[in-house]
């Protein structure tokens, strides 16, 4: 079994290869696709030749090979190998099946007999990171990149600005307020675009507005809403501010201009929360009530909060569209038991029906979203956060189309899903829980079809995230209390389970010698908690 799971494919007997494997690449990629193959199995030399039929591993790309993006096929037979793919991610993803294929025993590598064709049932399969509560180390942020090629996710999502600051540095804004854990340089950003570039995985930037602006509004009080005779919170900039705007404009200007790819994400998410309860009130909007929006928004004949919200959206869709981008948004401020007045092809990313107070709630519904035309980016906190929501049990039967509460009427339009890891004080967990968690949801939104195998699947998971040395039949969940996901935020340290043979399950980590980078951190992490 291989994790994500294949479409279709057969694996016969295992044959003996060299260490050294000459490619023959037709197509011009050639070039970058040797680094990130390099990368993705480090423990292989690898030698690029001009001539096809004196290679081990032919590499060729066919648009017409198939309908489906990013499909390849994988042919190998007596350990000389061929793939054809539709696309350069599709080679990668071929590469992603290729690490798990591969055997190394007592120092000699090997491949079986297989054919296998192969294509992902979702289009948008995305892993978000939250840098602006806690900055991911550089060499963590590479090694999750590359934990995600070999997962078979296409897309970065980076949280780069939240209530405590921002997580980037600016140079149209030097004093820009920093997040607590400090900023990526512009040279950093650079890193992370080109690494995710090497595996055909795009990278979006989220800056999220118009809530989580504590650090924004301390930076700018004069996007601080006014209410005569009140203390109002800083949660929000002031909507009726053009002072907003302009800011917005030039925080988006520049990073169109530093990320590449298609989407930019604009937040718009937990903007009004009447249920905290705290005095003055920390977590609300005061948009009805400030004297300047009521200034701008009442002669557009805008009265309520939620006409003054779609006004926002519109305006800030403008200028992500005028910068040539596509805007992406959290769902829950959309009181979607109406038709809304926002652009129909603002990518909509799906995470919860809002709580009681804490926005729009009755009538509300992913099922609404596909209903009035919206594409859908299925996020659902119970199954995909891993800060402490997503538990294997309940994520190995998730179906990214139709969960939550959504009859198959959705079809297309729900384009994938993605995984969470907000951060904050979840950190600690997420150096092992992660390398865990890629693979186990990569499965979930490659495949429609439930992973019902637990042994074999927990088998399959322990060579993804261990590598080629990983024992036949080796279970490394079987020394823990469970797969473990978000849950692992209430366990910390304490993954292990009551009675396992630890020295047992060190020994076979300590014989891992041929690891790719991710790997061996994962492995490094596991020993050491297994000594405490």
């Amino acid at each position: 079994m291989i994790f994500p799971r294949v479409k279709k494919g057969t694996v016969g007997a295992y044959h003996s290869i060299n260490d050294t494997v000459s490619i023959y690449c037709a197509d011009a990629q050639g070039a970058c696709l040797l680094t990130a193959v390099r990368e993705m199995m480090p423990y292989l030399s690898f030698v690029q030749i001009e001539k096809r039929e004196e290679s081990m591993l032919s590499l060729t790309i066919d648009t017409e090979i198939s309908v489906q993006a990013e499909y390849y096929e994988l042919n190998i037979t007596d350990g000389k190998c061929e793939i054809c793919a539709k696309d350069y991610r599709g080679l990668i993803n071929a590469f992603a099946t290729l690490t798990q294929l591969i055997k190394c025993e007592d120092g000699t590598f090997s491949l079986p007999d297989v054919e296998i064709c192969d294509y992902p049932d979702a289009a948008f399969r995305s892993f978000m990171t939250d840098p602006a509560r806690n900055l991911v180390p550089m060499d963590e942020m590479r090694a999750l990149i590359l934990s995600m090629a070999k997962s078979r996710l296409n897309k970065l999502h980076i949280h780069l600005s939240d209530g405590k600051g921002f997580a980037y540095e600016s140079d149209i804004f030097p004093d820009l307020p920093p997040a607590p854990g400090g900023v990526y340089s512009r040279t950093e950003l650079k890193e992370i675009i080109d690494y995710a570039g090497l595996f055909g995985i795009d990278v979006i930037p989220e800056i999220d507005v118009p809530a989580h602006s504590y650090a924004t509004v301390a930076w700018k009080p004069q996007l601080k809403c006014r209410v005569k005779g009140k203390d109002v919170s800083s949660w929000n900039m002031c909507l009726g501010n053009t002072a907003t705007y302009e800011l917005i404009d030039a925080l988006l200007g520049e990073i169109a201009q530093i990320f590449p790819y298609e989407y930019i994400h604009i937040g718009t998410d937990e903007m009004d929360m009447r249920d905290i309860k705290h005095e003055p009130p920390l977590t609300v909007s005061h948009c009805e009530e400030c004297e300047v929006c009521r200034s701008f928004f009442l002669p557009l004949g805008l009265d309520s909060l939620r006409e003054r919200f779609y006004w926002f959206v519109r305006r800030v869709y403008a200028t992500v569209t005028g910068l040539g981008k596509k805007m992406m948004m959290w769902n829950d401020d959309v009181d979607i038991s109406k038709s809304p007045d926002i652009p129909r092809d603002i990518l909509i990313e799906f995470w919860r029906v809002a709580a009681e107070q804490r926005g729009p709630v009755e009538g509300c519904s992913m099922q609404r979203f596909i209903e009035e035309g919206f594409e859908v980016v299925n996020a659902y906190f119970e199954d995909t956060y891993l800060c402490e929501y997503a538990k294997w049990d309940r994520l190995k039967a998730w179906d990214f189309r139709r969960d939550p509460y959504t009859p198959f009427l959705g079809g297309k339009q729900v384009i994938g899903g993605e995984t969470c890891a907000w951060e904050g004080s979840n950190y600690s967990h997420y150096l092992y829980a992660l390398y865990f968690a890629l693979p186990a949801f990569g499965d979930r939104v490659w495949n429609i079809h439930f992973v019902t195998e637990d042994e074999k699947a927990r088998v399959a998971l322990s060579r993804a995230v261990l590598g080629c040395d990983t024992p036949d039949g080796f279970d490394l969940f079987a020394y823990m209390k469970s797969v473990w996901l978000g849950d692992a935020r209430y366990i910390k340290d304490m993954i292990f389970a009551d009675g396992a043979d630890l020295e047992q399950m060190c020994r076979v980590l300590r014989g891992l010698t041929n690891q790719s980078k991710d790997e061996r951190l994962l492995t490094e992490r596991l020993i050491a908690m297994s000594q405490k």
